[in-house]
């Protein structure tokens, strides 16, 4: 005997609450307007396409929000790229102005001594780089001069028997193609100025923000919470400072591996003779922030100046030197310098950067890396039902933004877990908004 559609629909109401728990108080609103469709149609929808559809328009409504917000973080991207850099200077001068602070100066005192320490540093290396480029760079037009001449002989001379009237029209051939290009280049140089100007007031920009960052960071820390009911302020304090450490030490740990990879350049470039030493082993130290390639980038570059400039011998003797130095980063430097503030499978780095490449061009790929980084460290302490601190959580080129070291930390934990245990003391009820 056949079961009257309406006590069919009676039962898919029944089980609903009981049979599917949690499923069905998670999404409410669909539970309710799915199963009145089924009672009209007769059928039960099973559980699994249920909670697919309702995760499935709130996955696409996210990623509509998010392409919008990233479209619109590129239209500002003048005042983003800014901020980012000042974010990563402070994480980086944080300790030496902490360090000034202790030792009795004001903050204000620490933080002009230390925002004037970066400038020269930044303003002296630029100098230098400048001066030697300057004053090398005849000798490296002779050597690259001298280098094609020898390419043109062996080109004439080796297997390939090129004619020396060939060689000349392909010449002829670069000088016609610059020349009926002439246009294009200038529209170039005038686009390079613009974006010269651009860059000028970027870095401006950034150093102001750096400056204020060092001052004022935990007032500003402190102004973003205000919004927060106490519980999640608390929360989203800690979840910000494990971020906040995770960004310190891989700003720091970068520092020292391009470093390393600068003065390996820098003592290889001196021993063979090979101009221009200053200005490549600061392109190295540069490249050395990009994961995985930017050291292939600026070796190549060296690479291709030694082979340029002292022949094919040095460049291989090069080109080996900067194959064990890859080895001695990835096998020893790595593990120890970022294995503690970047632990990422190779695979999860290597997606990253590629994603961050595809969305942000060279900018991407170079805060592809941290941001995946801080998001795993922020993340467990965004949902933990409790929090709880180590006794090594607190950095000291943290800001501090809700109270002094480690122990407003701890004190922000003690609040979250007495909130989850009493809600009632916060006046959440329950719930942490």
């Amino acid at each position: 005997m056949a079961t009257p559609p309406t006590t069919r629909a009676g039962t898919a109401r029944s089980r609903t609450p009981t049979s599917e728990g949690g499923a069905a108080d998670l999404f409410p609103s669909t539970r309710d307007s799915l199963t009145e469709g089924e009672a009209a149609a007769g059928v039960e929808v099973p559980h699994w396409l249920r909670t697919a559809g309702a995760w499935s328009w709130r996955l696409l409504v996210s990623g509509i929000v998010a392409y919008f917000v990233l479209r619109f973080l590129v239209r500002v991207q003048i005042v983003v790229l800014p901020f980012l850099g000042a974010m990563v200077m402070t994480a980086l001068l944080r300790p030496l102005c902490l360090r000034l602070e202790r030792r009795g100066l004001p903050r204000l005192v620490a933080t002009w001594a230390t925002f004037l320490i970066a400038l020269v540093v930044v303003f002296g290396v630029g100098a230098a780089v400048v001066y030697r480029t300057t004053v090398e760079w005849h000798t490296l037009v002779s050597d690259l001069s001298a280098t094609a001449d020898k390419v043109r002989h062996w080109l004439a001379t080796g297997p390939l028997h090129l004619r020396s009237t060939n060689l000349k029209d392909y010449q002829q051939q670069i000088v016609d193609a610059l020349k009926s290009h002439r246009g294009l280049l200038v529209s170039e140089v005038v686009s390079g100025a613009s974006v010269a100007g651009e860059i000028g007031a970027g870095l401006i920009l950034t150093a102001f923000t750096t400056f204020f960052l060092l001052y004022e960071g935990e007032r500003i820390w402190q102004f973003l919470l205000l919004p927060l009911r106490p519980p999640t302020a608390r929360r989203v304090d800690v979840a910000a400072r494990a971020a906040w450490q995770t960004l310190s030490g891989y700003i720091r740990g970068s520092v020292l591996i391009a470093s390393f990879h600068a003065v390996v350049m820098a003592i290889s470039l001196l021993v063979l003779h090979v101009p221009l030493v200053a200005p490549l082993a600061v392109i190295t130290f540069i490249t050395s922030f990009i994961p995985l390639v930017g050291v292939l980038v600026g070796g190549g570059l060296s690479v291709f100046v030694t082979l340029g400039t002292q022949g094919l011998v040095a460049g291989i003797i090069l080109l080996v030197i900067l194959v064990v130095e890859h080895q001695v980063e990835g096998h020893l430097l790595q593990p120890f310098i970022m294995g503690r503030a970047v632990r990422l499978h190779p695979l999860a780095v290597a997606l990253a950067l590629a994603a961050g490449t595809v969305l942000g061009g060279i900018i991407g790929a170079i805060v592809a890396v941290p941001v995946l980084a801080m998001v795993k460290s922020a993340w467990p302490h965004l949902w933990a039902p409790r929090i709880d601190v180590p006794s090594d959580f607190v950095s000291e080129a943290a800001p501090r933004p809700g109270g002094e070291g480690p122990k407003g930390t701890a004190n922000a934990a003690k609040v979250v877990n007495r909130a989850a245990e009493d809600p009632a003391e916060f006046g959440t009820d329950g719930e942490d908004r």
